[in-house]
């Protein structure tokens, strides 16, 4: 003996479209999650790893985005040295070189200016003979930067500094 349930059409239509609904949400929901991430992670390239003029680009764009009202360029010159023009504020534009071969860096906290300082002193020169590299709002991207002037610094003692006649490797 068979027994038969009592169905309704409107159950059977109800049913389905809840099955359409759920599906379509699950469908919309994992193409969202998919949409404009990268498949890979972008494995970005450390001070250590980066030639000469790669630390020099890298110094370079951190000196055009580190403050608001100041922007600085950088040189690799003959014989280890490295020059920069810091340009804004009141300064107007001034350009500075230190020879990096014995040079101190160091970060500092101008708690005037609310930033972090990435300083050199060159080899043999007191505290106050301090030139400041670079001023930043953001203590990583002064990390960051002290981090490139080291390994530029190491870089340049190891023999890939600017060839005489070619100030910029770029």
């Amino acid at each position: 003996m068979g027994v038969t349930l009592n169905r309704h059409l409107f159950n059977g239509l109800w049913d389905g479209f809840q099955r359409l609904a759920l599906a379509s949400c699950a469908t919309l929901f994992l193409s969202a999650c998919l949409d404009g991430y990268p498949t890979e992670d972008e494995v970005g390239l450390t001070a250590v790893e980066m030639s000469q003029p790669q630390r020099l680009e890298a110094m370079n764009e951190l000196g055009q985005e580190a403050h608001p009202d100041l922007t600085w360029l950088y040189r690799a010159m003959p014989d280890c040295r490295l020059q920069w023009t810091v340009q804004g504020g009141d300064a107007g534009k001034e350009t500075a070189q230190v020879p990096l071969w014995g040079a101190a860096i160091d970060l500092r906290r101008d708690k005037i200016d609310q930033a972090y300082g990435v300083q050199v002193r060159p080899a043999g020169a007191s505290d106050l003979d301090e030139l400041t590299l670079m001023l930043s709002k953001n203590w990583m991207q002064a990390i960051e930067m002290s981090q490139l002037v080291r390994w530029f610094q190491i870089g340049c003692s190891a023999g890939d500094a600017a060839e005489p006649g070619n100030p910029n490797p770029l």
